[in-house]
C-alpha cells in the first residue's frame, strides 16, 4: 500500500509538471510502465529544440527528427505542453528493450483556430537508458525494396510498379542532375512509396493530423516519402539533390516547382503559370497577397509554387544557376526577408524586382 501510494503521488507531480494527461488504460503503477512514461514527460520538459534524449546513432546528424508536422519544428517540446493541451494515447511494450508512445497535441478550449495531431515515436533500452527513435526504421518493413545506381526504392506492398519503369526513373535522375548541373549525392536517395495517408504518416512519426501532404523529402537524410507510385517524383528529387539550403520557401519550393512541377508532376510549372494568371484576372491573387502566401487553395498550393518558381526563374535567367545557388545556400536569406536580401545581392530594388517576376506571370 506504502509502494502504491509512493508511485500515485510520483504521479501526480510529474503530471501536474509536465502538463500531460494520462488515460486510466495507461497503467503507471507498473513500474516499467512508470519509468517510459517518466522519461516521455522528462523529454516532455526539454526546452530547447536539440536531439538530447535521442538514440545516439543521431548525436552526429543536424537531421534527427523525421516528423514533417510543423509545431515540432517550431516549438519546444516544453512549449508544446505549453501552448497545447498534450495527452499520451497510447503507451505500449514491444519487448524488453523497445517500446513505443503515441501522444495527442490539440488547442485548448476556446482557441479560434483548432488544431489536432496524434504522433508516434519509439522508445529504445540501451546501456539502461532511454532513447527516443523515429518509426521509419522500425515501420517499413512492409515496403519492397528495388535497388538502382541512384535510386533505391520501397514500395508499398499494395503496388506492384514495373522494374523497368525504376529502372527508367533511374536514367532520369542522371539527367537532372546534369540539368541542376550538380555532382551525384554520394549515396543513392531512399523513395519510400506510399499508397496511404497512413502509410506516409507512419514513416513521419505521425498517425493522424489537420494536414494534408502528398510528400516530403528529408533533406539530411536524403529520403522521400510520397502517395505515388511514379518511380520519378521530380520535385521532390530536386529537394533531395540540392540539400540543405537557405530557409526561405521562394528559393527551396520555387526551384522544385519550376524543374519539377507540382501535384506530383501533374502540374508544370507552364500549367501553373496559366493557373495563376487566371487568378490575377479574378482579383484573388495579386502581388502582395501571394508574397505573404495568403493565397489559399482547397486542394493544392500551385498559386504559391508556381509565383516561388517564377521567382527562381527571374534569378536564373537573368544571372545564372551559379548565382541562384549562392543565394540559395546563403544561411542570411529566409521567408521573411527574401526580397530586401534578392535587392541587396542584384542591386535591383524591391519595385523593379516585383516588375520583373510580373512581367514572367502577364506578359503582354
Amino acid at each position: 500500500m506504502k509502494k502504491l501510494l509512493i508511485l500515485l503521488l510520483s504521479l501526480t507531480y510529474f503530471q501536474a509538471r509536465a502538463q500531460i494527461k494520462v488515460p486510466v488504460k495507461i497503467d503507471t503503477t507498473q513500474q516499467k510502465t512508470l519509468h517510459l512514461y517518466q522519461f516521455i514527460k522528462s523529454y516532455m520538459q526539454k526546452d530547447t529544440i536539440s536531439n538530447q534524449l535521442w538514440h545516439p546513432k543521431y548525436k552526429a546528424k543536424t537531421g534527427y527528427d523525421y516528423t514533417m508536422d510543423w509545431i515540432w519544428k517550431i516549438y519546444t517540446p516544453k512549449k508544446i505542453t505549453t501552448l497545447f493541451d498534450v495527452e499520451l494515447a497510447e503507451l505500449q511494450q514491444i519487448n524488453d528493450t523497445l517500446s513505443y508512445f503515441k501522444i495527442l497535441v490539440k488547442t485548448k478550449p476556446g482557441e479560434k483556430d483548432t488544431f489536432s495531431g496524434v504522433y508516434k515515436y519509439y522508445i529504445v533500452e540501451s546501456g539502461g537508458k532511454f532513447y527516443l527513435d523515429n518509426c521509419k526504421v522500425y515501420d517499413s518493413g512492409r515496403f519492397k525494396k528495388y535497388t538502382t545506381r541512384n535510386l533505391h526504392f520501397y514500395q508499398s506492398p499494395f503496388y506492384h510498379i514495373d522494374e523497368e519503369e525504376m529502372n527508367k526513373a533511374n536514367r532520369q535522375l542522371d539527367t537532372l542532375y546534369i540539368q541542376l548541373q550538380k555532382p551525384h549525392l554520394a549515396k543513392p536517395i531512399e523513395y519510400y512509396m506510399c499508397s496511404s495517408e497512413e502509410e506516409l504518416n507512419n514513416l513521419s512519426n505521425i498517425v493522424l493530423w489537420d494536414g494534408g501532404l502528398g510528400g516530403f523529402t528529408n533533406i539530411p537524410e536524403g529520403f522521400v516519402v510520397a502517395i505515388n507510385n511514379n518511380p520519378f517524383y521530380k520535385h521532390e528529387f530536386i529537394h533531395a539533390i540540392l540539400g540543405m539550403g537557405a530557409n526561405c520557401f521562394f528559393l527551396q519550393e520555387g526551384i522544385a516547382s519550376l524543374y519539377g512541377g507540382m501535384n506530383k508532376g501533374a502540374t508544370g510549372y507552364a500549367q501553373g503559370i496559366k493557373e495563376l494568371q487566371g487568378c490575377y484576372q479574378k482579383g484573388d491573387c495579386n502581388f502582395e497577397n501571394l508574397y505573404a502566401r495568403e493565397v489559399k487553395q482547397q486542394y493544392n498550393s500551385s498559386l504559391t509554387y508556381t509565383f516561388a518558381a517564377a521567382f527562381c526563374k527571374y534569378l536564373i535567367g537573368n544571372y545564372g544557376l551559379d548565382f541562384f545557388y549562392k543565394l540559395y545556400y546563403d544561411k542570411e536569406i529566409t521567408t521573411k526577408n527574401f526580397i530586401e536580401k534578392v535587392s541587396q545581392k542584384t542591386g535591383k530594388s524591391p519595385t523593379q524586382i516585383k516588375r520583373a517576376v510580373e512581367k514572367l506571370i502577364l506578359p503582354k
